[in-house]
């Protein structure tokens, strides 16, 4: 008889039965053009140790064995605009500790690595096919083949990287829905928008993807965007506050549009009191002295106690899907 689902997640934020010991980290290089700079999270029997990786400190142990005894499911992390591969490092770690491997990358065009051409619809259309190439690249390396399972990949993404996973599952992007609200609106891309200058980009559907969790995607999706068609699982969690292109609500709206899986229409998470940088891992001192934006909460939120409970319910998620 299995674990119940509220069973689990008590467990869970606990850290209770599934938990390896740590997170293994490995930093990786994923070959094209340009390269991909990514991190490679892993279930690991060691404790794990403070590491200083720019801004953020981390908790891993750094090119630890994996521990598992079969093959491991995989997910892929996409971060948000001017974000990187350790913008979710805590949310990365709590799924490599209960039995999950993850691959957080740096986008091609929209990280902290390379903000060159950030503000443009170039960045957008290529953040699906890094994602495809970084789980093309992680599959062909030998050293870590043996131990995925190729079956059973998810996704979770943030922000910009919530709109790359709906991209994935086969959405259309609207950008009129932007309109009002763009992000940066001196960018090119904003520029364009309210100039009624835009391009038609396609879905980029990812079959290997069997489960997503997004967490406030960009709110360029709408009645055109064929939400009604998406079929994989997705849990999907939203701000109350919002911020940053996705204004209060839009969550909320866009679920209207997904068909029901098979139980009932996905339901959309409301973080009460949260802002849209609610979703970040929390700061480190340095990361907050350079940061402010991104590291402050609302009065009354604590970052450190939703994060401990998202990351809970995600890795349930992930275990119920995958």
């Amino acid at each position: 008889m299995g674990i119940g689902r509220s069973a689990l997640l008590a467990a869970l934020l606990a850290g209770g039965a599934w938990a390896a010991h740590s997170a293994g980290l490995q930093r990786l290089t994923l070959a094209g053009e340009p390269p991909l700079q990514a991190m490679f999270w892993t279930p690991c029997a060691q404790p794990p140790a403070p590491l200083k990786r720019g801004p953020f400190e981390v908790m891993a142990t750094e090119d630890c064995p994996v521990a598992a005894s079969g093959k491991l499911p995989l997910v892929v992390i996409s971060h948000g605009y001017a974000g990187s591969a350790l913008s979710h490092w805590n949310m990365a770690a709590a799924l490599a500790d209960g039995g999950i491997a993850v691959l957080s990358l740096n986008h091609s065009l929209d990280s902290a690595l390379n903000l060159a051409q950030g503000g443009s619809f170039a960045a957008l259309e290529a953040r699906p096919a890094d994602v495809r190439r970084a789980i093309d690249g992680v599959l062909a390396d030998r050293r870590w083949s043996a131990v995925l399972d190729a079956q059973r990949i998810g996704f979770l993404g943030f922000s910009r990287g919530a709109y790359t996973g709906l991209v994935l599952a086969g959405a259309k992007p609207d950008f009129a829905q932007l309109a009002g609200h763009c992000p940066e609106p001196q960018s090119p891309m904003c520029q364009a928008i309210a100039q009624g200058q835009i391009p038609a980009l396609k879905p980029q559907p990812e079959p290997r993807i069997k489960a997503m969790v997004l967490a406030d995607p960009l709110a360029a999706f709408g009645a055109s965007s064929g939400l009604e068609k998406l079929k994989l699982p997705l849990q999907l969690w939203a701000s109350e506050q919002g911020g940053e292109g996705v204004p209060a609500g839009a969550v909320q709206a866009l679920a209207k549009w997904l068909p029901a899986g098979k139980s009932a229409k996905p339901t959309v998470q409301v973080v009460a009191g949260a802002a849209h940088f609610a979703f970040l891992a929390p700061c480190s001192a340095q990361l907050a002295a350079a940061a402010p934006e991104i590291c402050s909460d609302p009065p009354g939120f604590e970052r450190s106690a939703f994060q401990k409970r998202w990351a809970a319910e995600v890795l349930a998620f992930f275990r119920q899907q995958l």
